[in-house]
């Protein structure tokens, strides 16, 4: 029974990111998500921009370790700094087709590791740099570093916005 809550824990908190980015830019206008700030100094779009793309690697990794268990996964060839999100766009792309696309992928995914047979055990070894030694990963591992990866960035949003002058509201009790 543990085991069943630790896998369900891992896939809420995993597929909660979508609707926390969502509440983190609410209220905000095109022109407002290019504020800059946060550890980065990247603009509000440009951090969500980079939550959705390191899930989109994230669900990858966590596809080849179900379907390839072990297997190597070279990682390495992110790079994600200003001149990465100047080459992709990032600076300057609306952000809702990227949310949607998030909010699809987290579905999928949770269905798929919920189905699969010890789906949080699967596990790659991981090339984090050019040369470096693989480091084992679990799927539940990869779930819970871009949760709490999330959770860093979305801090930076909320410094920016307040920096801002842009702080989210509080929604009203009924």
């Amino acid at each position: 029974m543990k085991r069943r809550a630790k896998r369900a824990n891992a896939l809420k908190v995993w597929s909660s990111i979508p609707g926390r980015i969502r509440k983190a830019v609410s209220g905000l206008s095109a022109r407002e998500l290019s504020l800059r700030g946060g550890s980065e100094g990247w603009s509000i779009r440009e951090y969500v921009h980079h939550l959705v793309e390191a899930n989109l690697v994230a669900t990858n990794i966590v596809l080849a370790a179900l379907g390839k268990p072990g297997c190597r996964y070279d990682w390495s060839w992110v790079t994600p700094d200003a001149r990465w999100m100047k080459r992709l766009g990032y600076d300057r792309a609306p952000i809702e087709a990227a949310l949607e696309l998030l909010e699809q992928l987290g579905s999928h995914v949770s269905r798929v590791v919920g189905g699969a047979p010890r789906g949080l055990e699967g596990h790659v070894r991981l090339l984090d740099a050019p040369g470096a030694r693989p480091r084992r990963s679990t799927v539940e591992q990869v779930l819970t570093d871009e949760f709490e990866h999330a959770e860093h960035h979305l801090r930076d949003v909320a410094d920016t916005r307040k920096a801002h002058g842009r702080t989210q509201r509080r929604a009203r009790s009924p």
